[in-house]
């Protein structure tokens, strides 16, 4: 599935939005009229209360799988529009889901947990942290369906050894200082992504609410937060680094937003080719397909010191 889309459009500011030509047409007080083809978006976060659209314009956004990210009073991703029974064969790839056995979904999960702590334990070693043996440790004796929850004993080291020993993904955003605000840009990053892997799996005929391992009646995107896993390695990092660089304060700046919501040109190793982010996602997502319907292995990210827009090497059509 080849996907041309790459731009990301962060609108902070006051804006009324409309359909013209196939092109998004953004008007502002005292500016001049921005038109964007539609082709080239991917997804649009709306961040100021004081955007409107018309419905021929998310009509289009439908039509042209392009995401629409809400956000709350405190600027967090709120919520999701995305396009909605994508592909043309969405029967036979839900039935497929829905066979899907006990066994395989177990294997599956397995295989996701190992590539989440691999990348967990590669990032704690870049970082020169004595915690990445124990991570690898962990990470050989997953078992199938992570039976003996290696995944939770492996985020118990790995957060304090990241953010320090006090932290807790607990905290609440924005109530303990700078803790609060290393979790509010963790939210604020897992949430692009999994809104770009809810597009991704809906555009491939998969069910979002149908999960491997996640399974709660009131989530409807149980696969997506399956697939995130090995993901959120990204934002993990980049968070770091903001810390590192002291970009964080009390509470999360609009430049600390903005770059969190770049997060989806970083460039991921995946199946020995580089890609950004999100096209590594659609990588995934149809590995997934091929997976339900015969033993192949899933295709995950593998993590490293990111060199690149992910832009550099890219693929041809023959790669997604």
């Amino acid at each position: 599935m080849f996907d041309s889309a790459f731009r990301t459009l962060f609108l902070s500011t006051p804006a009324k939005l409309k359909l013209a030509d196939k092109h998004l047409c953004i008007a502002q007080e005292d500016k001049e009229t921005v038109k964007i083809p539609l082709s080239d978006i991917l997804c649009v976060i709306a961040e100021s209360h004081q955007i409107t659209l018309t419905n021929a314009l998310l009509d289009a956004f439908a039509s042209s799988k392009i995401v629409l990210y809400t956000c709350d009073s405190s600027h967090l991703p709120s919520g999701i529009f995305m396009p909605f029974l994508g592909h043309y064969r969405t029967l036979s790839v839900l039935q497929s889901q829905i066979s899907l056995n006990k066994q395989r979904k177990s294997i599956l999960w397995q295989q996701i947990i190992k590539a989440k702590i691999r990348n967990q334990s590669r990032l704690l070693q870049m970082q020169n942290k004595e915690e990445y043996s124990k991570l690898e440790s962990l990470e050989k004796s997953v078992r199938l369906g992570d039976s003996s929850n290696n995944e939770a004993k492996a985020a118990a080291i790995y957060f304090r050894a990241l953010f320090g020993n006090t932290f807790s993904r607990k905290i609440e955003t924005f109530i303990d200082g700078t803790l609060g605000t290393i979790n509010a840009a963790l939210n604020y990053g897992y949430a692009i992504v999994r809104g770009m892997i809810v597009r991704s799996l809906c555009i491939s005929g998969l069910h979002p609410a149908l999960g491997l391992f996640h399974c709660n009646q009131f989530n409807p995107f149980n696969l997506a937060d399956d697939l995130i896993e090995p993901y959120r390695i990204s934002v993990d990092s980049l968070v770091a680094q903001m810390l590192e660089n002291e970009e964080l304060g009390e509470s999360l700046e609009l430049q600390n937003r903005v770059k969190l919501a770049n997060i989806l040109n970083t460039s991921i190793l995946i199946d020995g080719k580089i890609y950004p982010l999100s096209r590594a996602i659609v990588v995934s997502v149809q590995s997934l397909l091929h997976a339900m319907g015969q033993e192949s292995p899933l295709k995950l990210p593998i993590f490293e010191e990111n060199k690149s827009n992910g832009r550099e090497v890219y693929e041809s059509t023959r790669d997604v």
